[in-house]
């Protein structure tokens, strides 16, 4: 099992690797593009759409495990690298233990409208440290993706010193997005 989990790593990442798209680029410019031919508002076809926008490694190993039909597949069992699928709640994610690899979650909440509002996180924690996180509104007349930047409005950014990290609750109606912030303490001589 060990030998097919690296082999499939492997070839997620020989596939993706001309196509990547950074998570500095995609901070800087997920806000002003909009993703049209969104063909309907289930999780796999957004996100399907939002990898094809923004192409990341993590996107590709979800959308793989998603198109198996899996609910879990380690890709790398000595740092635990997993990807997690959990339909039932509209959530999915890639992660590791804490072994300071990049990391992406993603759910989405029925709205009163009819549309759906799908939240996609990423983060590296390596150098430069950065966490994002891309609001859309699924608009299902018009078939498109359209930012919504401004639901984080007001705390999303941080200071060299000061990082904000966010994380989805797997499970849970209400939008909930938790906000935890780490500082460095500078100390006097």
């Amino acid at each position: 099992m060990k030998k097919y989990a690296f082999l499939f790593l492997l070839c997620l990442v020989g596939m993706t690797a001309h196509a990547q798209t950074s998570l500095e680029d995609i901070d800087k410019e997920w806000a002003k593009k909009p993703i049209n031919n969104v063909v309907n508002g289930s999780l796999g076809i957004m996100l399907e759409r939002f990898d094809q926008t923004w192409p990341t490694w993590m996107g590709t190993a979800i959308r793989g495990a998603m198109e198996k039909g899996e609910s879990k597949v380690v890709l790398d069992e000595e740092t635990n690298l997993t990807v997690t699928i959990d339909s039932k709640n509209g959530y999915v994610e890639v992660s590791d233990a804490g072994t300071d690899g990049e990391s992406m979650s993603a759910c989405y909440w029925n709205r009163s409208n009819g549309h759906k509002l799908l939240a996609v996180h990423m983060s590296d924690p390596t150098d430069p440290f950065i966490e994002l996180v891309c609001f859309y509104d699924y608009d299902p007349q018009k078939k498109a993706l359209i930012p919504e930047p401004d639901i984080l409005a007001g705390f999303r950014k941080w200071t060299p010193d000061c990082q904000l990290l966010y994380s989805f609750r797997q499970e849970g109606r209400p939008l909930y997005l938790e906000r935890q912030q780490v500082c460095e303490r500078k100390v006097e001589d």
